[in-house]
């Protein structure tokens, strides 16, 4: 009678927002098997290891964008603390067996940080104080740095303006962090 080790689910969160902290799941099912050790990888690199019979059983890597809260984090649950636009990625959860099977299951999900603008609300510029009925009206919308790009719109008496109306601008990168402008008109 063998035992099968099973991951049962890794829950990787699907978007995390830039400067709030991450959980990483890897629930799993030993079916009578020791744990002989959990890893997490980020795009193919280590940052995490769990070894219950190491002391202490965390282990952390140094991988950029990666900062493992250890006092959070656990056989099951990783935390991150303060992901940056370089936490994105492909993470992926093993967990081995212990001796002499040594079985080892693997899942991965990835994780994408959202960068929120930051200047607020959109800015409206270039409008008149007053129009008449059947003007053009000539104004642009700008959305503050994010990633990704902000989706704007524009509505007319409280109807969607179709599309012949609107100037389209391809999204302003700024700098080298990949935070980009949004611009309507």
């Amino acid at each position: 009678f063998s035992h099968c080790l099973r991951l049962v689910e890794v829950r990787i969160p699907n978007y995390v927002v830039k400067g709030s902290a991450a959980q990483l799941e890897c629930l799993y099912d030993l079916d009578g098997e020791s744990l002989y050790s959990v890893k997490w990888y980020k795009d193919g690199n280590e940052f995490y290891r769990y070894v219950p019979r190491d002391m202490p059983p965390a282990q952390t890597f140094l991988l950029p964008g990666v900062s493992v809260d250890v006092h959070n984090s656990s056989d099951a649950v990783v935390t991150l603390r303060e992901v940056n636009l370089q936490s994105a990625g492909r993470f992926r959860c093993e967990v081995s067996g212990e001796a002499p099977s040594f079985q080892t299951v693997t899942e991965h999900g990835d994780m994408v940080v959202v960068s929120l603008p930051d200047q607020g609300a959109p800015k409206i510029t270039g409008g008149r104080p007053r129009y008449q009925i059947g003007d053009t009206v000539r104004i642009n919308c700008t959305a503050g740095r994010s990633k990704p790009a902000v989706q704007l719109a524009w509505f007319i008496n409280g109807e969607p303006a179709e599309p012949y109306q609107l100037r389209k601008y391809d999204p302003v990168l700024w700098g080298r962090d990949g935070l980009e402008t949004s611009i309507l008109g």
